[in-house]
């Protein structure tokens, strides 16, 4: 009795099977990676420019009780991973504020730069490059 060779089927993956799996996972992650890079520069800025409006809201009450703005109150949030939130000096008579988000570690990749936001709701940004209704989210 002669066995076949074809008897028994080959089980397994072939090098030419796994190189063709390993290159498309390479294409879906070279897709991906960048888009969910940026995706989470807009998150992080979202974040910042919610700091800087709390920050803002926090000058505002301390203007409506003292009469004028105090800028060593009202960042509270010490963490500030991706962006640093700090005051451009006041004016002598304490009448103007800005209040600055400026990026740090990876997000100093972001277009924008810093986002600035003052006294009367003028909102600006630290890059020519960018637009700035698009940096600030339609705000």
């Amino acid at each position: 009795m002669k066995i076949s060779m074809n008897a028994c089927p080959q089980a397994g993956v072939t090098l030419i099977e796994l190189l063709i799996v390993v290159t498309i996972i390479g294409i879906l992650l070279a897709l991906s990676v960048p888009g969910y890079s940026n995706h989470m520069m807009r998150v992080n800025r979202g974040e910042a420019i919610r700091q800087l409006m709390q920050a803002a809201m926090c000058q505002e009450r301390i203007r409506a009780r003292h009469g004028s703005y105090d800028t060593g109150e009202c960042i509270t949030d010490t963490s500030q991973q991706y962006y640093r939130i700090s005051y451009q000096p006041p004016d002598t008579r304490g009448l103007t504020y800005a209040v600055i988000a400026t990026p740090v570690g990876a997000q100093l990749q972001e277009p924008c730069g810093k986002l600035i936001l003052n006294q009367d709701g003028g909102k600006r940004i630290g890059s020519r490059d960018a637009n700035a209704t698009k940096c600030w989210n339609g705000r």
